[in-house]
């Protein structure tokens, strides 16, 4: 590794015009050479310039020159050529730890083709500046007139921003949330310089939001959508990934306290249901399979448990002394004989039958059909309890989704129609859940 202090040079090296040496390559060289300190300095010439390149390395003994000349007659012609050995030099430079950062590329001089393949390989490795020399004076050809040269560098980090904006976009509609705060360290916290700076933030905002509400962290997610330290407004063509009014009303409850201490434990749970299965079709969408299983088991778990709460009774703490609860116990005395010391907590199967019971004492036709679904989840095939149980993601050894994406598919439409079907709002707050920005 290269110390920090350390910079390196890289020159195209032309061939000037021969009985004026001394003020078209020499003095032209001086001023590059002299505009900055250099640890180390590579020339670039072609066969035919390689004799100005020595005799520079000569005039100049207190530069570290090397010479890297193009390898064959010609070259100078071949943009391919010329960038694929200045592609290699640059590689060798970073190899030995000069890092981008700290490397300049003048291209000045030397062929159209040498200089395009050297603003090529530069961009490609993403170095600091590029260089190229003006004039305050010209000469009726166009060339600079001697002695009037300035050396102007350029950064092209702010090419490389907008196509790292572009990016980011993609990485969005894509999913790719922590993609995108890799290309803007710090952000949106640290404010980029640059007529992109607003897009910058709102991007790197945008994919902690939507990073934190697709893994399940609604208080982060909450937090950010307060937008503290953002502006007013974003940019207009940002819109898509700013969160709706709705979208903000679900999250504010799924950030809220949890059940059983919930404001509304039957409408956490229904914002829940929504939530997981949105998230589930997301990952249906990347191909995660099994996580799909994984979330539709969840989700039919939690439809029993609203529907419990909807009877005032808590899956994880139920009331022993509860009439219903004490008559459904006297059918069940398997789950009756266990430690009355401790709290009764019921698992989906035995959730589900108690839901069953609680709906035909009831006499409710649609309380009955969605727990009598409930209670019979594991059709021949179905992607339910026994399928989930298997997955290698809980006690399996293999993948039970390889080859699936259709039946799966079906087997989430299947359950967004029941879970539609339990209550009037609730493909409304499926709707918010969906993070429409998303590329189908």
């Amino acid at each position: 590794m290269q110390p920090n202090s350390a910079h390196a040079l890289l020159l195209t090296v032309g061939t000037g015009t021969p009985d004026r040496l001394e003020e078209t390559v020499i003095e032209p060289f001086r001023k590059s050479l002299e505009k900055g300190e250099w640890s180390r300095v590579l020339l670039f010439p072609s066969k035919e310039t390689e004799g100005n390149a020595f005799l520079l390395k000569e005039r100049f003994p207190q530069f570290p020159i090397e010479v890297r000349a193009l390898r064959k007659p010609k070259d100078e012609e071949n943009v391919d050529a010329c960038f694929a050995h200045f592609d290699t030099e640059i590689s060798r430079l970073i190899e030995q730890g000069w890092t981008p950062d700290r490397i300049t590329a003048d291209l000045t001089r030397g062929t159209k083709a040498m200089s395009a393949a050297l603003l090529m390989a530069a961009m490609v490795h993403q170095v600091a500046r590029v260089r190229y020399i003006g004039a305050t004076e010209r000469e009726k050809n166009g060339m600079a007139k001697p002695g009037c040269e300035v050396p102007t560098d350029i950064e092209p980090q702010k090419i490389f921003l907008r196509l790292k904006v572009r990016l980011a976009r993609d990485y969005l509609r894509a999913g790719n949330y922590r993609a995108v705060e890799s290309l803007f360290p710090g952000a949106p916290q640290v404010m980029y310089s640059g007529h992109l700076c607003e897009e910058i933030r709102w991007l790197a905002w945008a994919a902690q939001f939507w990073g934190a509400w697709d893994r399940f962290d609604y208080k982060k997610a909450n937090t950010l959508a307060k937008r503290q330290g953002m502006p007013a407004q974003s940019p207009a063509s940002l819109q898509d990934f700013i969160p709706g009014e709705a979208q903000l009303r679900l999250l504010d409850i799924l950030s809220d306290t949890e059940p059983a201490k919930a404001p509304d434990n039957v409408k956490f749970c229904r914002a829940l249901c929504a939530d997981i299965l949105a998230n589930a079709q997301r990952r249906l969408r990347e191909g995660q399979n099994e996580e799909v299983l994984v979330r539709l088991y969840r989700v039919w778990e939690l439809i029993g448990q609203l529907r419990l709460f909807v009877h005032g009774i808590d899956t994880s703490n139920v009331d022993r002394q509860n009439s219903a609860v004490m008559k459904w116990l006297e059918q069940n005395p398997e789950v009756a004989r266990e430690d009355s010391s401790k709290p009764l907590a019921l698992g989906r199967l035995k959730a589900a039958q108690l839901l069953a019971f609680l709906e035909a004492e009831k006499g409710d036709p649609n309380g009955r059909r969605i727990a009598d679904r409930l209670v019979n989840l594991d059709k021949p095939d179905e992607f339910g309890p026994r399928m989930r149980n298997k997955s290698i993601l809980v006690h399996g050894f293999k993948s039970r989704t390889l080859e699936a994406d259709r039946e799966l598919k079906k087997g989430v439409e299947e359950i967004v129609d029941f879970f539609g079907s339990e209550h009037p709002d609730n493909l409304k707050w499926l709707a918010a859940a969906q993070f429409r920005f998303l590329l189908p």
